[in-house]
């Protein structure tokens, strides 16, 4: 038993000896670290494990590229996980490699490694850094996620779908030719990505497409979706195939700002930036998302955390022109109908009743664009997801603080008072959301203590036929 819980404790203290990334970490810094409690997710140990040649060197690289050494403690676990390997029959030539970029690690100083537990104890747990992560605070993003000439236009947070019941907590960056709905996968090495900061890729999830977490700190992160292609780099590093579906990996993979980490097709990639020192104050009960998206509450205003000409050259590129100009995820207020909802008793915005997570969520908030406009987005209206405006934008859901009857109209999106429809593919700093008066039903609300709410949909309906609730009414909870 105790030889397992060492090969469990090594595995973990390699991954973190990415604490020795900066040569200038202060002294609070490296207490603070050492006084954290260690990560031990057996998940995320085996995860790793399946491409251990290539994590190890990896890592070894990314140490030997910081140019300043490293502590006994690590050079330790780096000489017993050597002898470990080759134990278990470890050879050829990248194991060669690898045991030559261990011994140029040594140490100048001499001495003996030190205990295990000393390195394993400097591990770090981050929000979004499952293995360990290096570092706290944020900073200014200093490039683009995709070329400036390649984007026709930024839509902010906070936008509502099919799916997306609730706020977005993520921009759409679409490129040029693109009209924000539809992807192209015939070209998808047509526009590059670009990493934001310098950093480590610690999350990949891999569909049809890409998701990409960048750690850039312990509390500060990047994340990408949507990514089409990623480079071979990060594919080898992460132990990935082309064409597979279905993988989770928890790599360490060091990037540096304004490298390609991959590429996209005429469409969108979906960016976000979180601050774990930040927590938005519009989330009534925070531990709602604990479970299902835990970053959510900490996600921020991407155009905050950009140098002073980029920023302003994104602005330029930003549909909205509200303040906050990268949009607003966050609308609850507690006693009031305004924000998110889910259905009673099933586990908040993770949601445990179906694959479809999203049919037991209800939004009441304010058009991602054109904040003026009032939003119905409800997951389950006759059977689909759905985002309505409500006839006359009237009464602001901020305000209702107990019974009120919407009537649901469709709307559109116009540039400013004209009767020009908007179109999507264009990039345009003028728009303007406008109900079209075509009634779709009735959403019936009654707001009750404690956080609850009463809801029913007519849908077909006219504000006229329903005079009260019926035996299929909701409860919702926040």
């Amino acid at each position: 038993m105790k030889r397992v819980l060492l090969l469990v404790a090594l595995l973990a203290m390699l991954m973190a000896a990415c604490v020795q990334q900066k040569a200038d970490i202060s002294a609070d810094s490296q207490k603070t670290q050492q006084n954290t409690r260690p990560v031990q997710d057996e998940k995320h140990e085996t995860a790793m494990a399946s491409n251990d040649l290539f994590q190890f060197e990896n890592y070894l690289d990314m140490l030997l590229s910081q140019g300043h050494g490293i502590g006994d403690d690590v050079y330790g676990t780096i000489v017993e996980r050597i002898a470990r390997m080759e134990k278990e029959g470890a050879s050829g030539e990248q194991w060669e490699r690898i045991k030559d970029k261990a011994e140029r690690l040594k140490p100048q100083s001499g001495g003996s490694p030190a205990k295990p537990e000393s390195a394993f104890a400097l591990r770090q747990k981050g929000l979004l850094s499952p293995r360990g992560c290096n570092g706290t605070g944020s900073f200014k993003l200093g490039a683009s996620p995709m070329a400036l000439e390649d984007i026709e236009k930024i839509r902010p947070m906070g936008g509502m779908t099919s799916v997306h019941i609730t706020p977005t907590d993520h921009q759409y960056w679409d490129t040029v030719e693109s009209d924000g709905r539809s992807d192209d996968k015939a070209n998808i090495e047509r526009f590059k990505v670009y990493a934001p900061a310098d950093g480590f890729i610690v999350d990949i999830e891999q569909h049809t497409d890409y998701r990409v977490v960048i750690e850039h700190s312990c509390t500060f992160y990047t994340i990408f979706i949507h990514v089409d292609r990623l480079s071979g780099k990060i594919m080898a590093a992460a132990g990935l195939k082309e064409g597979e579906v279905g993988n989770h990996a928890w790599p360490r993979i060091p990037v540096k700002e304004g490298e390609a980490i991959g590429t996209i097709g005429i469409g969108k990639v979906d960016f976000s930036v979180v601050d774990a020192d930040v927590t938005l104050k519009g989330f009534a009960k925070p531990s709602s998302y604990e479970e299902g998206e835990p970053w959510k509450i900490h996600t921020v205003d991407t155009f905050d955390y950009y140098k002073g000409s980029l920023r302003s050259q994104l602005i330029a590129k930003n549909v909205r022109t509200a303040e906050p100009l990268g949009g607003k995820i966050d609308h609850d207020i507690s006693g009031r109908l305004v924000g998110n909802w889910f259905k009673e008793g099933t586990n908040g915005y993770k949601s445990d009743e179906s694959e479809d997570y999203w049919k037991t969520h209800l939004s009441v908030a304010y058009d991602s664009i054109d904040p003026s406009q009032i939003i119905i987005s409800i997951g389950n209206f006759d059977g689909r997801g759905d985002q309505y405006g409500v006839t006359g934008n009237s009464p602001d859901p901020a305000h209702v603080d107990g019974l009120v009857k919407y009537e649901l109209v469709t709307f559109d999106y116009f540039i400013g008072d004209t009767s020009t429809k908007w179109n999507p593919a264009k990039f345009s700093n003028n728009i303007k959301a406008r109900n079209l008066g075509e009634v779709r039903g009735v959403a019936l609300f009654a707001v009750l203590p404690e956080n609850k709410l009463k809801a029913e949909f007519f849908p077909g309906k006219k504000a006229s036929d329903v005079t009260g609730f019926t035996s299929t009414a909701i409860i919702y909870e926040r």
